[in-house]
């Protein structure tokens, strides 16, 4: 029931971060055919899934807000290789609020997420400064958010999302120049894939862990 109350919401939410994030007189962006009704079906059907994933309670609005956030920067960042600041800071600082908000209503985790965060965001950090331009800083900073809403559900969710975010990085990459879509030479933007490992991990993080962990008994 509650899914489908947020169907709707999820798509005007989406059309509305388009608009936001497209508008020309805050930055230029040069957008796909079809980018803004992909994105607010995109934002409709992860809305729709995501009181599967995460509990009905006070956080669930700070997991919303987090998947209206992530999917506007996935496609920003595939348009134009950025992630933009004026999307991200506002995002990033909104969605702790939320998220603290909540947790601070339901007795959850406060320190966890926000060490989460921060540990994310330093690895990421020390990997772009030793890459030297491998990661870009907007990877970086958006390492802060994802390290917040993983490590709120558990460490496990934390390293499950790091992991999932560069095997499939490295995959994608791989087909990319295989199939040669893309060359060695060409910049492939990473933030899709650590938007995508979050996902991956808030869902799934219990039984990947239980799978690696009956394959390395």
């Amino acid at each position: 029931m509650v899914s489908l109350a947020l169907a709707p919401v999820g798509l005007l939410v989406g059309m509305i971060a388009e608009g936001i994030a497209t508008d020309r007189s805050f930055q230029s962006i040069r957008t796909q055919p079809g980018r803004t009704p992909a994105a607010a079906i995109v934002t409709a059907l992860l809305f729709a899934a995501t009181p599967l994933a995460v509990d009905v309670d006070w956080v669930l609005p700070a997991y919303l807000w987090f998947i209206a956030v992530t999917v506007t920067l996935t496609l920003t960042d595939l348009d134009t290789k950025l992630i933009p600041n004026r999307i991200l800071f506002p995002g990033t600082i909104v969605g702790l609020v939320l998220l603290m908000g909540g947790a601070i209503i339901e007795d959850g985790p406060i320190v966890r997420p926000l060490a989460g965060g921060v540990i994310y965001f330093v690895l990421l950090l020390v990997l772009a400064l030793i890459a030297r331009g491998g990661f870009g800083f907007g990877d970086v900073k958006l390492a802060f958010l994802l390290g917040l809403f993983t490590a709120y559900q558990s460490w496990e969710t934390l390293i499950v999302a790091v992991f999932a975010a560069f095997l499939l990085g490295g995959l994608v990459s791989a087909i990319l120049v295989v199939f040669r879509i893309r060359s060695r030479k060409d910049s492939i933007p990473f933030g899709p894939y650590l938007v995508g490992g979050a996902y991956l991990a808030i869902v799934w993080a219990g039984t990947i862990a239980d799978w690696y962990l009956d394959i390395a008994a």
